[in-house]
């Protein structure tokens, strides 16, 4: 009996810590960005990142865009959440012109109002310099 109360103890204990809500990390995390949320940002490094919309919500297509300095390219790019982990949603971006873009959309949680990150790792092709950079977003229903 007590090995079955301690089972469903733990059992509730692991549930609870798989919804990983942390919205303190994320107030810190903005405060040390170079940028506002959902607004057009230019790095240091020169690239440059902003959305098609600026109000996004949960399970709604939107663009991402990026323009990017001569003599830089994207190596990788994925999507994280922030005030929930939420895994990671890999992006794919394709070149229109001097642009750069990826469609995608990101679930539905538990929370009215999610950040989001863009985590968008560029290279420099004359050094071989790698930079990863953080896009923040909010998604809000």
């Amino acid at each position: 009996m007590k090995a079955t109360q301690l089972c469903y103890v733990f059992l509730l204990l692991v549930l609870l810590t798989a919804c990983d809500f942390d919205n303190q990390k994320g107030a810190s995390i903005l405060k040390n960005s170079n940028c506002e949320p959902n607004q057009e940002c230019t790095f240091p490094n020169k690239v440059k990142v902003w959305l098609s919309d600026q109000s996004l919500s949960p399970e709604t297509p939107f663009t991402i865009f990026s323009k990017l300095p001569n003599n830089t390219k994207i190596s990788q790019a994925k999507l994280k959440g922030i005030t929930m982990y939420m895994g990671f949603i890999p992006q794919q971006f394709v070149q229109q012109g001097d642009l750069w873009q990826s469609e995608t959309m990101v679930g539905i949680c538990s929370e009215n109002n999610m950040l989001w990150t863009l985590e968008l790792t560029v290279i420099n092709t004359i050094t071989s310099t790698e930079n990863t950079l953080n896009y923040y977003f909010y998604v809000t229903y």
